[in-house]
């Protein structure tokens, strides 16, 4: 019996790990659409690195490389997708696991001068620690599988802001912000 409650313990662990790492993902994802730097910071371990194209160097660093970048194209919002999730958490180091994380990222930039969106399909690869209790990102690279650059044509006008929906907004203008302040 006493052999059965350890074997359900792990088991309980190792599925909280995997939440816990899940959910860090998906505050990056969020963190970079709304540009909020204290998101983003949160989702690296101390010392924590990410190699993300050109840049290569401490995540704290890159959330302000992202952030700054928002702001040439505010009014535009980008959506950050996380699809496939494969964990493993190292059996040696309970401390330690890594990840293949696939997303798809509609990508507002002024990379030629006016606002354009792109989008890029890939992977990121993670390693990750736990400090403190809390999982972070130790080291990241970010895998281009494949990317397009700026979508032509008219907005759908019926499915916009114009057409009745609330619109997506950068920074603590968005309105999940104010959601998730009030939980009447």
């Amino acid at each position: 019996m006493q052999n059965e409650i350890e074997s359900l313990r792990q088991e309980l662990r190792r599925l909280r790990d995997h939440e816990e790492i899940r959910q860090l993902l998906y505050r990056y994802a969020r963190g970079v659409d709304r540009a909020d730097f204290d998101i983003l910071r949160s989702v690296y371990a101390e010392g924590g690195t990410d190699r993300h194209g050109l840049f290569d160097g401490p995540g704290e660093d890159f959330a302000g490389v992202v952030v700054d970048g928002a702001r040439k194209v505010w009014d535009w919002v980008g959506n950050h997708h996380i699809t496939n999730i494969l964990i493993e958490l190292d059996d040696a180091d309970s401390d330690r696991a890594n990840a293949e994380v696939y997303f798809i990222a509609f990508h507002p930039h002024a990379d030629n001068g006016s606002p354009e969106m792109g989008i890029i399909s890939g992977r990121y690869l993670d390693h990750l620690a736990r400090q403190d209790g809390r999982w972070g990102i130790a080291r990241r690279v970010v895998i281009s599988d494949w990317t397009r650059n700026h979508f032509g044509g008219p907005e759908w006008e019926r499915t916009s802001e114009r057409g009745g929906f609330v619109g997506g907004r950068r920074g603590h203008g968005d309105m999940s912000y104010e959601f998730f302040e009030h939980r009447d």
